[in-house]
């Protein structure tokens, strides 16, 4: 199957438990930063978030292990769990992405993210009597790549340059520069003039 396996049984779930849990912890921390919540006062749900604007062109290695180049914009909520992922210059990450980053997520300049997608870098085994045992691949998207909303991108994937995903497709395979995407799984559409 490839990638990195770890059993994730109940022992040694536990034994990380508070490993993880600090993670999370400085992840809510660095989100609250990042983003101004503001109450409907009828209601008291949440209304919208705005993202804070981040300036600096330098490489920010954050409490939490994101890497950001330059400005970049990230929609609350945006979930993730560990922080090994590194962001190019000006990505926009639309609201309600969840990035399970076990393993690396590493995105390009100029990248565009829909609303409520999904990038997973890990799976688990499809044996029954071993499906505790997880498997970890990075993921590697280019620069220039608009992935539609509601995209799912299992491990192990790289999406080339300048590259499009259509909304709601799976991403199970490797994706060439310059082309479309889309469906379940994701399968070529068109070549894109570069």
């Amino acid at each position: 199957m490839g990638g990195k396996l770890f059993d994730y049984s109940a022992a040694m779930y536990y034994r990380l438990l508070s490993s993880i849990e600090r993670c999370r912890l400085n992840v809510r921390i660095f989100i609250s930063s990042l983003f101004k919540a503001y109450l409907c006062k009828k209601s008291k749900s949440l209304l919208q978030q705005q993202p804070h604007g981040r300036k600096k062109e330098n490489k920010i290695l954050l409490k939490t292990g994101i890497v950001f180049e330059g400005k970049s914009t990230i929609v609350a909520p945006f979930y993730y769990e560990f922080g090994k992922i590194s962001i190019g210059k000006n990505l926009y990450i639309n609201s309600g992405c969840t990035f399970l980053d076990n393993a690396p997520i590493n995105i390009g300049d100029n990248t565009l993210i829909g609303p409520n997608v999904n990038i997973c870098t890990v799976t688990h085994v499809v044996n029954p009597c071993d499906r505790h045992i997880n498997v970890i691949k990075p993921i590697w998207i280019g620069n220039n790549v608009w992935i539609g909303a509601g995209t799912v991108i299992l491990p192990g994937v790289s999406i080339g340059d300048n590259s499009v995903i259509g909304a709601n497709s799976v991403v199970n395979c490797d994706v060439p520069p310059n082309v479309l995407y889309a469906g379940s799984p994701a399968k070529l559409i068109k070549q894109l003039v570069s």
